[in-house]
């Protein structure tokens, strides 16, 4: 929008979602973009639907990525940069009469920080505030019928949307499949030992390939039910947290 096409509809806007994301390795077939195209899909789908009353805010591409820092390429920010700029773009929608902001994010390793950021946007500005990944709200029953793939309650890495592997490529097919390496994606997946549970580690000490679930699972037509079911999702959970019919 021009800044005179936001002036016609500031009047109206109830939510404005801030999409947050990454820029790291997604295994040798992805994307360092993935995180980053797949959380300004399915906010992208949602908040078309319901325009002019949620608009939503260009993505943040940058998260919280250490882990990943052994593979060239990946870019990482910290927790504290990441949270003052999130916190700022908060202040700036409050200032232009928006009171009620979701924070959508892309990126596991960002989860910790937007639920800190949240706390600090609702206290210091007083704003309406939520947080959450948005495969949070795929729903069990469908993430079930559709992924193989479950998560290893032994460990917790895996499962949905894991990293580059079911989930991921199934949605990348979808999303830019013109950007996903068919010819290079791993097949197989190793599942790490329980004594790596809790430990803070890189991805390569438990997965060299970046992938930690079979990525050979993945297809177009896994990934368009699954956007399609977060998206709808998504889009019932914006009209309450607005308080739209």
């Amino acid at each position: 929008m021009t800044r005179a096409e936001f002036k016609e509809i500031q009047g109206k806007i109830e939510v404005a979602v801030v999409p947050v994301g990454s820029t790291e390795q997604h295994g040798p077939h992805l994307p360092m973009c993935q995180d980053t195209a797949s959380v300004l899909y399915v906010a992208k789908g949602a908040a078309e639907r319901l325009y002019p009353k949620v608009v939503l805010a260009p993505p943040l591409p940058y998260g919280f990525s250490p882990y990943h820092m052994d593979y060239p390429g990946t870019l990482t920010i910290s927790p504290e940069t990441f949270m003052n700029v999130v916190f700022e773009v908060c202040v700036s929608l409050k200032r232009h009469g928006i009171r009620k902001v979701i924070i959508l994010n892309g990126h596991g390793g960002n989860f910790p920080a937007i639920r800190l950021v949240g706390y600090r946007v609702r206290d210091e500005l007083g704003m309406k505030v939520a947080a959450f990944t948005y495969d949070n709200i795929l729903p069990h029953r469908i993430a079930s019928e559709v992924l193989k793939e479950k998560v290893d309650r032994a460990t917790g890495m895996g499962g949905v949307p894991g990293h580059a592997g079911e989930f991921e490529t199934s949605t990348a097919l979808v999303i830019h499949p013109q950007l996903v390496r068919r010819d290079l994606i791993p097949k197989g997946a190793r599942t790490p030992p329980a004594f790596l549970r809790y430990m803070i580690l890189d991805i390569h000490e438990f997965r060299p390939d970046g992938v930690n679930i079979d990525a050979s699972l993945g297809t177009r037509e896994k990934g368009k039910i699954l956007l399609d079911a977060i998206i709808d999702e998504l889009e019932k959970y914006l009209k309450s947290f607005a308080g739209l019919p």
